[in-house]
């Protein structure tokens, strides 16, 4: 009998499929699920999926405005817990921690995204018995690049995000650093600055086009890992 990897995606609105035309309405082909279609008909790789993915959530950052339950760090236990046997997690958080409200730095922003990946490595929630199976591996995924509209003093949501942009745009050098000093081979980066670009209309989230991208991307760089997996005995 073939293994099915179990992934969870622990993300905000840009995985949950919020998309750039302002609907709100939660897209079905958001890349989650494109990257679960395209692993299966470009890889050959059937997995089990579950995204844990909310709008607005950052990766440790209580939210004075719009509460405590959108603070990433948390809940990443329980999650894992609730959801095991897990072999994979892909987190991409951070571009919510860019709003000025959280002064935050891109290397403290990018410093959390590090911490929510080890909480992942600490946790034996991998097939097996409960809580005795080994740490799932832990992919972070670089959030996308704020887009341009972020610095036109004309967007109705300027003073929220006054300062974003740039912090975006530093975040791959700073998980760079990270990753090239972190000691644990279960850590794993990913960029989606690869495959996606941002969008003219909303420059928080993506048209329809770019979850697609990103589904492809995403799994063709995981695939090789899932390839390797075999049951636990």
């Amino acid at each position: 009998m073939s293994y099915h990897p179990h992934i969870l995606i622990y993300g905000d609105s840009n995985s949950w499929g919020y998309l750039d035309d302002g609907s709100g309405l939660r897209y079905d082909r958001a890349w989650p699920q494109e990257m679960k279609r395209h692993l299966l008909q470009s890889h050959n790789v059937e997995i089990q999926l579950t995204t844990e993915t909310l709008p607005g959530r950052t990766t440790a950052f209580p939210d004075p405005q719009e509460g405590p339950e959108y603070n990433g760090l948390p809940y990443l236990r329980p999650a894992l817990l609730s959801h095991a046997p897990i072999d994979m997690v892909l987190i991409m958080l951070g571009t919510n921690d860019c709003k000025a409200r959280f002064e935050a730095t891109a290397a403290q922003i990018t410093s959390q995204m590090m911490q929510l990946a080890k909480i992942v490595r600490r946790t034996p929630v991998g097939p097996g018995k409960w809580r005795e199976g080994a740490p799932p591996l832990a992919g972070i995924i670089c959030p996308a690049k704020l887009g341009e509209r972020t610095r036109d003093p004309n967007w109705l949501r300027y003073e929220e995000w006054l300062g974003g942009y740039d912090k975006a745009a530093n975040f791959g050098a700073e998980l760079d650093v990270l990753l090239a000093h972190c000691d644990d081979d279960g850590i794993f980066g990913l960029d989606a600055n690869e495959a996606v670009t941002p969008s003219s209309a909303d420059p928080i989230h993506w048209p329809a086009s770019e979850h697609h991208h990103m589904g492809a991307y995403i799994a063709d760089m995981i695939a090789p890992r899932l390839q390797s997996m075999t049951p636990a005995r």
